[in-house]
């Protein structure tokens, strides 16, 4: 569409990071949607695309997106938290790898769920979606209020554009050569 704004690319891994913040938003709309539309309208053939699109996100961009922050992101900062004497970021940085373990928990519960929802079988627990749907909102704002404007304040031009490579190569995604002409 012409007025849709351009997704950023992995030479904007911050705001990549955010964006995904809003289509896991989008994945925990559904979910929680799907509670309402199981009770009145069944497992029906929306119900199952539903189960199915959420399952392909969290099983893939999502894993990708915990990855991109624990294994790049959160090493990066933890040192630039310790540079900065911001004791407040590393102790966030911390919790937010502890609630990682937890949504992962969470989600293969959740998991079993939507699958059978995908075979045709109508069975979620209403309290295990808000629960899953809590988790990820108060974790995607904690970040959204403590690591993401640190990382934009103390990470430089080159420790970005080697988090945006890092996160290409987790993909399997090659980048054009430095310098190269993409337009």
């Amino acid at each position: 569409m012409i007025d849709r704004p351009v997704a950023p690319g992995f030479d904007e891994p911050l705001e990549m990071l955010a964006a995904c913040h809003q289509r896991i938003e989008d994945q925990l709309a559904t979910l929680e949607r799907m509670v309402p539309h199981l009770e009145t309208r069944g497992c029906d053939a929306e119900a199952r695309s539903a189960a199915q699109a959420v399952l392909r996100y969290f099983d893939s961009a999502g894993v990708l997106h915990h990855q991109d922050e624990d294994e790049d992101l959160f090493p990066l900062l933890r040192t630039k938290a310790a540079t900065h004497e911001r004791p407040e970021v590393a102790a966030a940085l911390e919790e937010l790898e502890r609630e990682h373990a937890s949504m992962h928990a969470q989600w293969e519960r959740l998991r079993k769920r939507l699958e059978a929802i995908a075979r045709g079988e109508p069975r979620i627990d209403p309290e295990e979606v808000a629960r899953f749907a809590w988790l990820y909102r108060r974790h995607m704002d904690r970040e959204g209020a403590a690591v993401l404007p640190f990382a934009r304040e103390a990470l430089d031009a080159a420790e970005r554009e080697a988090l945006g490579e890092r996160m290409a190569a987790r993909r399997k995604i090659a980048l054009p050569p430095k310098g190269a002409n993409t337009k």
